[in-house]
């Protein structure tokens, strides 16, 4: 098995090298690619891409991380290093300066549903040039002690490995874990088999698609279709909540979408990526308006950003049509928890109706914030500090329905107090303010009887829960000074951006600094768990925090467009001194 995986990592450096003296190449990887193949991926400067991999500051600090030096002294990194030594031979100049030469042939791999291999396929100059490629292939091959034979297919010499194969064809080297691939290449290469560019959505598709990702990929969702299970398996009823959530709206959309397309764009800061699932929301949405809105219009308030946020989360979902709907959506025992909640959610809400009196009573749409919390001075402390976190949501009838709120958080808050104190856990000190327009009503836990512990105080002491009320919006919070800074926020709030049905920021920055305030106790953990002496922990906790100053922050939206879907996902990388 290694000297296989050692052979074909020889193979994947020599494809590259191949590319390397790409300029233009007679026939498009589309033309070479049969017209089974259900994902086609490309990457048209590869090299680009090696050079953000390994010469990024975050790659070089982990190199210098001990785990990676431990891993540089195994058989399986010195297999690798011989392997790469070999391709050096072969290539006849290091691997990274081959890659260097990369031009504009790229990089094309292809998945195949009928023979379920893959494909790889590089543009060369000239016939000779992959014909050079093919013999470095095989001089690799048989330095690996591999078993290879040599047939031919339409006149075209194949090499072929157990099962997979490579051969040069034209101006192409083409390299698969299933010889088939390669023979069909080879016919699509000399005009005798149907190949995937003369598939017209396939040509569609290339014709629209805009800029210059570093990679794109095409996925032909009507050939998934014809896997057997497939479409049952993507309408069955769901047995997962939190997925229905999350994605139903976009597995809802993939029985109709042809297809889906996804491109990785890079530059110095960090990377982004954007798949389109073209389809018709507004067909989705009449099974999944919890999630889309009527008509597929459903729009996510706008993002709170108070200070020190680490998360800030904004969704459409319409949580009394989620709830209504259930039947249609999920299983029965799925159905059954829901009934078992609904239950027990009724007698703590004081005999209302779950789903029609309080989820009824609120506008789709709801609002997560997660935030690093700072201590006064001269107040409590805990030990460990763990961040506040609390959702925001809007009222359909403020008047009665902050009312049935006010009343449940009370009585939850004597609950804590009876539970509390059975555990040997201070109560809580409820009270109720004005803070300018907003009602806050909080818990805070009494000081600790022993003065000693004010500064190592116990993990309750991170709550103090709160509930505010702002005209019609109402906050559930973990911590009373979040809820009184989002109180005052949500008043001089921006507008939602239309279109977007779900968006989320992830500072990175203030995550290293909520681990950071935890040092001590992320270091005792260390020792107790790996068995380090302190200043071993010390060490390698504080490799943990300065990788991780290297993240600045990452954000996801959904847009609901008239022709799709569209997720983006975007990851930017602190700038570097």
């Amino acid at each position: 098995m290694n000297r296989r995986l050692e052979c074909l990592g020889c193979l994947l450096l020599v494809l590259i090298w191949t590319v390397g003296k790409a300029r233009a190449a007679e026939k498009s990887a589309g033309e070479l690619l049969p017209a089974s193949v259900v994902a086609y991926v490309e990457v048209p400067q590869p090299a680009k891409v090696l050079d953000v991999v390994f010469d990024h500051p975050l790659a070089r600090q982990l190199q210098q991380q001990p785990e990676y030096k431990a891993a540089q002294q195994t058989p399986q990194y010195e297999q690798l290093q011989a392997a790469i030594q070999k391709a050096e031979g072969a290539l006849g100049q290091p691997w990274r300066k081959a890659a260097a030469e990369i031009g504009a042939g790229g990089l094309f791999f292809g998945v195949d549903l009928t023979t379920r291999g893959v494909v790889a396929l590089a543009a060369a100059s000239s016939e000779a040039q992959a014909a050079k490629g093919r013999d470095a292939m095989l001089e690799l091959s048989r330095a690996s002690a591999a078993s290879i034979k040599e047939n031919e297919h339409r006149g075209v010499k194949v090499h072929e490995i157990g099962d997979a194969g490579f051969a040069a064809v034209g101006n192409w080297l083409v390299a698969s874990n299933k010889r088939a691939l390669v023979w069909q290449a080879i016919d699509n290469y000399q005009g005798h088999s149907e190949p995937l560019a003369r598939d017209e959505q396939f040509q569609s598709v290339l014709k629209a698609r805009t800029g210059q990702p570093a990679a794109w990929l095409y996925a032909d969702l009507r050939l998934l279709k014809l896997i057997p299970g497939f479409r049952q398996a993507i309408d069955k009823k769901s047995d997962n909540p939190p997925v229905e959530l999350l994605a139903g709206g976009i597995i809802g959309s993939i029985p109709d979408a042809p297809y889906v397309t996804a491109a990785l764009d890079r530059n110095p800061a960090g990377v982004k990526l954007t798949v389109a699932l073209p389809c018709k929301p507004s067909d989705t949405a009449k099974k999944r308006e919890f999630y889309l809105g009527g008509e597929a219009r459903g729009v996510a308030p706008p993002l709170l950003r108070p200070q020190r946020t680490l998360l800030s989360a904004a969704t459409y979902r319409d949580f009394a049509s989620l709830w209504r709907h259930a039947p249609d959506l999920f299983d029965d025992g799925i159905n059954a928890k829901f009934a078992e909640a609904e239950s027990n959610l009724t007698t703590l809400f004081a005999g209302r109706n779950f789903r029609e009196d309080i989820l009824g009573n609120l506008h789709p749409g709801m609002r997560l914030v997660v935030t690093r919390q700072e201590f006064p001075p001269d107040g409590i402390t805990p030990a460990i500090k763990l961040p506040a976190g609390a959702i925001v949501v809007r009222m359909k009838s403020p008047e009665e329905t902050a009312k049935i709120f006010k009343i449940t958080f009370q009585s939850v808050v004597g609950f804590l107090n009876v539970t509390g104190g059975m555990n040997g856990i201070d109560p809580l000190d409820l009270n109720s303010e004005k803070v300018g327009s907003a009602l806050i009503v909080s818990g805070e836990y009494l000081p600790p009887r022993d003065a000693a512990k004010r500064k190592e105080a116990p993990l309750h002491y991170n709550a103090s829960p709160a509930a505010a009320f702002v005209g019609d919006l109402f906050i559930l919070s973990s911590s009373r000074a979040l809820a009184v800074e989002l109180a005052e926020q949500v008043q001089r709030e921006a507008p939602a951006s239309a279109g977007v049905n779900t968006s989320l920021v992830l500072d990175a920055a203030v995550g290293q600094a909520a681990l950071a305030d935890n040092r001590g106790p992320l270091i005792a953990q260390n020792m107790l768990e790996k068995g380090h002496d302190r200043a071993a922990a010390e060490q390698e906790i504080d490799r943990v925090l300065a990788l991780l100053k290297n993240l600045q922050r990452s954000s996801l939206q959904l847009a609901v467009k008239e022709a799709g879907l569209e997720l983006t996902l975007e990851v930017l990388l602190a700038s570097q001194p």
